[in-house]
């Protein structure tokens, strides 16, 4: 347990509850009257809104969350996918938060709302909530983050937790008005919809892999699919994706010229015209966010699907006006043109974007804009936000997983110790240090990370910075013995070698405002 070395407060607190500080104590100046439990606004009810929450509580802030939707939407894109999607990389690197206990490899839409709906219920979230409410702006007054207006009070901190996949995107098709069959999203199909059907599916990501093993298993004649562009699989093997997650590509090349050497050789085989161009600058393995599975290929070597390169032109009456490109012509290129015929189009267009326009101006016009943020997250204007899991473009093995606490804990040091909260100056020279570490990308060094990559810069920060040391253990670990019941997260203290110190925020009666206390207290064992 812990003790504040202050005259305020005489009993023993865990660290968890430390900041739950409700009594109303005289206090000697030049300290407020009455410190309150600082809060966290979330925004976005997904997978990483609610697992932020959870872990804001267990450090022992409160929080409230912010979501557009209805209760249905709690787990964000999960809540809105078929019943038979699932995971595309191992349940490990989907281990959001202490508390998740998968129970296979590739966990389905049930078994993943399942778990957010168990630490939802396990925090009691549902009063920490509003629903069907839309997030337009944010705003800070005199210390204070607003959300929308003065409606909710003010908030310590803010979080964006809007992710990567809004709602659904389903572009119209020149032509769809002729066409004779059914033209479905990727995202609501049935198995009556293919069953006995030729079935063409327009995409060529992981929704396409999923429409077609979906359209496969439940009884189509044959499946076609229709790709824009080459894109790197990866065989589903859990030690192997691990082991890629575990890399990161050099500034050179040569890494990834290696690995795309081996997937070529082992697992693409004769299916080699599948994989992108030898030395193409767009298709590198570090350059976009690879296909991870391995029955497509089998499925392609059994002739129970065909998969093919090409531009969509239009819908015809019996199916789509097709050009097939040869591997290494541009999109629009010249190809062989062809009439894929199909009774069923499934558009896997995936999901729009949920954009960041609820932040402030100043932080979305900077030089420095997402993903290019301190430790991708953090705008460098501003430390006491989060973009957390929405900033993402492109990786491998680096969204979902663990890092969710790590941002938390960060945010969670950042608002309570004012040393430990960096400056925009070094927020913008650490972005600039990846810049130039890594290769270029397009849209930014930080536009393609690696689980080993968001893992060393978690490392080399909380390390290098004297002020960051009393929170390594915290930050990289956690509170310990977490089972995800709060009650014992708030008796589980943190230990660590030092005393911890730091100058607590409080709350101003008289000024309504947040006032950092000039005397730091010490917490000890």
């Amino acid at each position: 347990m812990y003790s504040f070395k202050y005259p305020l407060f005489t009993r023993q607190l865990s660290f968890s509850t430390l900041l739950d500080l409700t009594e109303k104590q005289e206090a000697p100046q030049p300290y407020p009257s009455r410190p309150i439990r600082p809060r966290v606004a979330i925004i976005g009810a997904g997978i990483t809104g609610v697992a932020t929450a959870c872990h804001i509580i267990d450090a022992g802030y409160d929080c409230h969350i912010f979501e557009a939707g209805s209760e249905d939407h709690i787990g964000g894109v999960w809540s809105t996918v078929n019943e038979t999607s699932s995971l595309q990389v191992p349940s490990s690197f989907y281990k959001f938060h202490p508390a998740v206990e998968w129970n296979s490899l590739y966990p389905n839409r049930q078994e993943i709302i399942g778990q957010v709906k168990k630490l939802w219920d396990n925090y009691d979230l549902a009063k920490r909530s509003t629903f069907n409410c839309r997030v337009e702006n944010t705003y800070k007054e005199d210390g204070k983050w607003y959300v929308n207006d003065h409606s909710f009070g003010g908030f310590d901190g803010l979080v964006a937790a809007v992710g990567t996949c809004g709602e659904m995107y389903n572009p119209g098709m020149l032509g769809q008005q002729h066409f004779k069959g059914k033209i479905l999203h990727s995202s609501q199909l049935a198995k009556s919809d293919v069953r006995g059907k030729n079935v063409l599916v327009i995409g060529g990501g992981a929704s396409a892999v999923e429409a077609l093993e979906f359209a496969v298993d439940n009884g189509a004649l044959q499946t076609t699919v229709l790709a824009r562009s080459e894109k790197w699989f990866l065989p589903r093997h859990a030690t192997l994706n691990a082991a890629l997650a575990a890399t990161v590509g050099d500034r050179w090349g040569i890494l990834a010229w290696i690995i795309e050497f081996l997937l070529r050789l082992f697992f693409y085989k004769e299916l080699s015209e599948m994989a992108p161009p030898v030395n193409s600058e767009k298709g590198g393995i570090y350059s976009g966010t690879p296909i991870c599975n391995s029955r497509v290929f089998d499925l392609i070597r059994k002739g129970r699907c065909s998969w093919v390169r090409g531009d969509v032109q239009h819908l015809t009456e019996d199916g789509v006006k097709f050009t097939r490109r040869k591997r290494g012509v541009a999109p629009g290129g010249e190809g062989e043109t062809t009439i894929e015929k199909g009774q069923v189009v499934i558009m896997a267009t995936g999901f729009k974007r949920p954009q960041l326009n609820f932040l402030p101006q100043n932080v979305r016009s900077s030089k420095y804009k997402s993903p290019n943020w301190y430790l991708q997250a953090f705008p460098t204007e501003d430390a006491s936000i989060a973009a957390i899991n929405c900033t993402w473009l492109d990786g491998i093995g680096s969204i979902g997983g663990g890092h969710i606490g790590v941002y938390a804990r960060f945010l969670v040091a950042f608002l309570v110790d004012q040393q430990a909260r960096p400056t925009t100056w070094m927020m913008q020279r650490w972005v600039d240090l990846v810049e130039m570490l890594k290769r270029p990308y397009k849209g930014g060094p930080l536009a393609f990370v690696t689980t080993m990559e968001l893992y060393f810069w978690f490392l080399f920060m909380a390390a290098a910075q004297p002020s960051m040391w009393k929170w390594f253990k915290f930050i990289i670990q956690g509170p310990e013995e977490s089972n995800g019941v709060p009650e014992q997260f708030k008796e589980a203290p943190i230990k660590t070698s030092k005393p911890v110190k730091f100058n607590p925020i409080y709350y101003d009666e008289k000024s309504g405002r947040s006032v950092v206390a000039e005397t730091p207290v010490v917490l000890s064992r």
